[in-house]
């Protein structure tokens, strides 16, 4: 807008003094004025092609996040699909093997949509008791396994276990400012953490946690997805 007000100002200006201009000045003061002409016209013009490409990219850059996102999701749900169908038929230890591999295949897929850097992904399986306790099963993503078992009547084990008997997910995008009343390193290395339940309608069996180093690295992480995973892991270990 500057620019084009500039142009059309300094344009009617030169236009103005060329009428009382002769000869060689005359002329460059008229070439002047329509160059000042041409750009105080073009700029808006300019400035919508950019505005119309802009839109074109970002429908396009939407279109193919949807593709991405549909891809993954059928990455993640076929492999699931097919191994609920092997426990549903499975017997014995063939069951207990086969629930192992649905709590690795749901942290080994949910740190890699994540789309975090050096992500943890960790499953602690619920046991009834008494007394009921939440110990580290599997964990994918960065090195380091979860060294601790969450108890009940001990103050982290009452909060891990308040935390799967929500409805909603525990996130604290910054451990340093809102220390979290639970945690599943003895070294507190990590600076955001996001944790649900892993549950049917009628049974929790677990808690899924996902850490990060750095504060706020799990804001962009898809919540729908990684409870449609934690749902379907639920299932799996409840057949």
């Amino acid at each position: 807008m500057p620019v084009t007000v500039a142009a059309a100002t300094f344009a009617w200006v030169a236009g103005l003094v060329a009428g009382r201009a002769h000869g060689g000045d005359r002329i460059v003061l008229i070439l002047f004025g329509a160059v000042l002409t041409a750009i105080a016209a073009g700029t808006p013009l300019w400035q919508q092609r950019r505005a119309t490409e802009a839109r074109a990219d970002a429908v396009t850059a939407a279109r193919a996040a949807r593709a991405a996102m549909r891809i993954a999701l059928e990455d993640a749900l076929d492999p699931f699909v097919h191994l609920v169908g092997r426990l549903a038929e499975a017997k014995g230890s063939d069951k207990a093997r086969l629930r192992g591999e649905a709590i690795q295949l749901a942290v080994t897929t949910v740190a890699a949509l994540a789309g975090a850097e050096r992500i943890r992904v960790c499953f602690f399986i619920l046991y009834d008791g008494p007394p009921r306790r939440l110990h580290a099963e599997r964990f994918a993503g960065r090195a380091g396994a979860p060294t601790m078992t969450f108890v009940e009547d001990t103050s982290a084990g009452d909060a891990a276990l308040r935390a799967i008997n929500r409805p909603g997910w525990t996130y604290f995008e910054d451990t340093a400012i809102e220390t979290p009343r639970f945690w599943w390193d003895a070294e507190h290395t990590y600076r955001t953490l996001l944790a649900g339940p892993v549950g049917t309608p009628d049974k929790v069996v677990g808690l899924l946690t996902l850490d990060a180093l750095g504060p706020g690295e799990l804001a962009q992480v898809d919540l729908i997805l990684v409870r449609l995973l934690a749902d379907l892991l639920a299932t799996a270990l409840s057949i």
